[in-house]
């Protein structure tokens, strides 16, 4: 079987350029917990993502959503790469896992830091549309072979052709990595579609952030704001048995946002903690403004319709603290 014309060789090759991007997302190795304590935890897509892509034709439109996971000197993440700007026709998949060396500060942003990125431990393939598993089944230096939609296969040891990875050769991109108000930036990629190969190509803006969804760590106050916070305030609370963890850091999510509609609210920090506890630490502008967005966020009922399912009412704990003249 033919592929369709929407997975052509040239669509297939711009799918493999993805491959060279997915180093742009590994983990915290050779560094200290300093520099990688904010990278830790579960970070996916907040919409779907556009990315230039080079191949034989030139540039091209490429569609993916991301999710990836920081823990200790690793990092587990999975790429899926679609055929539609709405994301909904995926065609391949790439989950990988590799090592990260931070080398300092960048200056792309306050906190951000530069890094090399090596995936060298796996690269597994999954076509999701049968055009994408008979280009694969095309090379056959591309994994053990026979290959079918929705089957999984790793290609880091044989290396595949078809897709522009060569047998068991870990490969390095020079990124930035940056976090702040639980998003994680990666450097915005360039507009040839060409990858990061050389220290020249590394990234001097950001791009579309991922959001935290799981686990996470407390960033530095002021981070990526050059306003100094003088109000602090802890809320403590348990969720409901049963609960999704990720659909209460998700309420939480959206309720910043809200809170942050005239600036005054600089960082949130949430963190789950054990049997269902959480805890999340708000940095305020002054107690004067911290008191006037609590007032307002009083008659939010439509954001607050969720939180009964989700938390205890009578679990919330909140006190505050100034830090200065606030």
């Amino acid at each position: 079987m033919r592929p369709t014309p929407r997975f052509t060789r040239a669509a297939a090759l711009a799918t493999a350029a993805c491959t060279s991007a997915v180093v742009a997302a590994v983990g915290a190795a050779n560094a200290s917990s300093t520099d990688t304590a904010v990278l830790h935890g579960e970070w996916q897509s907040l919409a779907c993502e556009l990315r230039p892509q080079s191949g034989p034709d030139g540039v091209q439109d490429w569609y993916l959503t991301r999710r990836i996971t920081f823990s200790d000197n690793r990092i587990d993440a999975r790429f899926t790469n679609y055929a539609d700007p709405a994301c909904q026709t995926p065609v391949l998949e790439l989950a990988f896992g590799g090592d990260v060396t931070v080398l300092g500060p960048s200056a792309v942003a306050p906190s951000a830091m530069n890094v090399d990125l090596v995936v060298n431990d796996y690269l597994r393939l999954t076509p999701r549309a049968q055009g994408i598993a008979d280009y694969l089944n095309s090379d056959p230096s591309c994994g053990a072979g026979g290959w079918a939609p929705d089957a999984e296969q790793d290609v880091f040891a044989s290396g595949c052709a078809a897709m522009g990875v060569s047998a068991a050769s870990p490969t390095t991109e020079y990124e930035v990595l940056y976090v702040n108000g639980g998003r994680l930036f990666f450097g915005a990629r360039p507009v040839d579609g060409k990858p990061l190969a050389t220290p020249d190509t590394r990234p001097g803006a950001l791009q579309m952030p991922l959001t935290l969804v799981r686990g996470g760590a407390t960033q530095s106050v002021g981070a990526g704001d050059a306003r100094v916070p003088t109000a602090v305030e802890i809320v403590q609370f348990e969720q409901q048995p049963g609960a999704d963890p990720a659909e209460v850091r998700a309420f939480f999510e959206t309720i910043t946002a809200r809170m942050n509609q005239n600036d005054t609210l600089l960082y949130r920090s949430v963190a789950e903690g054990e049997n269902g506890t959480w805890l999340c630490v708000n940095y305020w502008t002054s107690i004067d403004d911290m008191r006037t967005l609590n007032q307002q966020a009083q008659t939010w009922k439509d954001a607050f319709a969720t939180m009964g399912a989700l938390a205890k009412p009578e679990s919330f704990r909140l006190s505050s603290y100034r830090l200065g003249a606030g």
